[in-house]
This record gives C-alpha cells, structure tokens and sequence, in this order.
C-alpha cells in the first residue's frame, strides 16, 4: 500500500478511536457539541458503529490485498460523501461549528481516498508492466 494511504489510514483509526471513546462513555457531552442534539444511546450507537469499521480499515492495513484495498476505499468514500453531506446540511441549517468542521473533514478525506486509490492503480499497473 501507498505512503500517502498508509498515513490517511493512519490519521483516520486515531480519530476514529477518540470519537468512539468520546461517543461511547460521553455521549451526552458529544451531543451537547453537535447541530443534532443530545441523544446519548444514538451516541453510543455511532461510536459501536465506529469500532466496527475501525477492524476492517484495521484488517486492510494489516494484510494487503488490492481487491479488498478497493472495496474498503470504496466503502470509505461513499460513506464520507454521505456523512459529509449530513453535516453541511445541518450546517447550513442550524449553523453549528462542528458541523462545519465534520463536512470539511469527510470531504477532505474523500478526495484523499481518491488520490490514494488513483497512485495505487498506477503502481499497481507500473508493476505489472514490468
């Protein structure tokens, strides 16, 4: 796998893990600092959510194959697309600075998902041109 995926991977499992420790066991203060509100077991849910993407970006990390490489990309763009967009709805909505922060964030990270795919292909094809 690319450098430059390696280190996306890399920041990602860091704020994945923060957010799922925050979003488990201190849900309410989450919800306090977010345009959608308090809801502590939705909260806990995002967070479990969380811990489970984080093993299989895990998982792809650990034990390389292009095939499942793609799909996890895949995965992550279309899931940060998503997200991103949710957060500059309800940004644009109710003006929240985190929101704000999560949209630019997501969309950050899908155009560095795309980037990494794109450099990976062309090594991928570099060496089997070889």
């Amino acid at each position: 796998m690319n450098k430059f995926l390696r280190v996306l991977f890399i920041l990602v499992i860091v704020a994945m893990l923060g957010a799922s420790v925050l979003q488990i066991f201190l849900p309410s203060y989450m919800g306090e600092h977010s345009g959608y509100g308090i809801s502590a077991g939705w909260q806990k849910e995002i967070g479990i959510w969380n811990l489970a993407v984080l093993i299989i970006i895990l998982a792809v990390n650990i034990k390389y194959d292009w095939f499942y490489l793609r799909i996890a990309l895949l995965a992550l763009i279309i899931g940060g697309i998503g997200i991103g967009t949710n957060h500059l709805l309800n940004f644009i909505e109710y003006h929240s600075p985190v929101n704000a922060i999560g949209a630019i964030e997501n969309y950050l990270l899908v155009f560095g998902w795309i980037i990494g795919w794109f450099i990976e292909n062309k090594t991928i094809k570099l060496k089997n041109s070889l």
